[in-house]
């Protein structure tokens, strides 16, 4: 049966003990506050709806691809950089966070195995000191491989946020078609369950 070193003992409860403080005053402040809910947008052509986003966009502009195709050359190439970025964001996000659990697991996996003596053994000083030495090699092998981790998700989900394109840089793409076009495009916001905002819909036009 593996034993720990009291060492090791006090960093594991040490650890614990401020996970278990960090979870009990995140839920203590959590109550409050209540849920947030996302309020469906979507842009409007007439009778059809797309998503307020690059892709959305991209999917109105292959819609007057054929009927609009100098509308469509105009904004193409701009509308297709935003997509490119947001493409960019997730595949940021997505290899941070994968890269980080990999690293945690890596470190977990990656262990040595330490063996705790028997009372038997002649050694038996000599082989619990290696024993405890062995255990304290684990923490801090784990410790570090899952700081690296951490940093390698947070730099992944910085570098994302970064390289996606603004609300802003959105507006402004449907702002240059709306000059552009005498048929302009639309926002429309959904209904918020928890605000209890338009129920029916507010539509807002650039």
């Amino acid at each position: 049966m593996r034993r720990f070193s009291s060492g090791t003992r006090t960093r594991v409860a040490a650890i614990v003990a401020c996970l278990c403080v960090g979870l009990l005053a995140r839920s203590a402040g959590a109550h409050p506050a209540p849920a947030a809910a996302d309020i469906p947008e979507h842009l409007v052509a007439g009778d059809q709806y797309f998503d307020a986003t690059p892709f959305g966009f991209q999917a109105y502009l292959q819609s007057i691809k054929t009927t609009r195709p100098d509308l469509f050359a105009q904004l193409a190439p701009e509308a297709d950089r935003l997509a490119d970025r947001s493409v960019t964001a997730i595949t940021l996000m997505i290899a941070g966070i994968g890269a980080g659990v990999a690293s945690t697991l890596y470190g977990i996996a990656s262990r040595s195995d330490c063996t705790a003596p028997p009372v038997t053994d002649p050694n038996f000083a000599a082989d619990s000191a290696a024993w405890s030495r062995c255990d304290d090699n684990n923490m801090k092998h784990m410790t570090t491989f899952g700081l690296i981790g951490a940093g390698l998700a947070v730099a992944g989900l910085v570098g994302a946020i970064a390289v996606a394109p603004s609300r802003g840089a959105l507006l402004d793409l449907v702002n240059k078609h709306n000059r552009l076009s005498p048929q302009p495009l639309q926002l429309q916001l959904g209904y918020d369950p928890i605000g209890r905002l338009a129920s029916a819909g507010a539509t807002l036009s650039f």
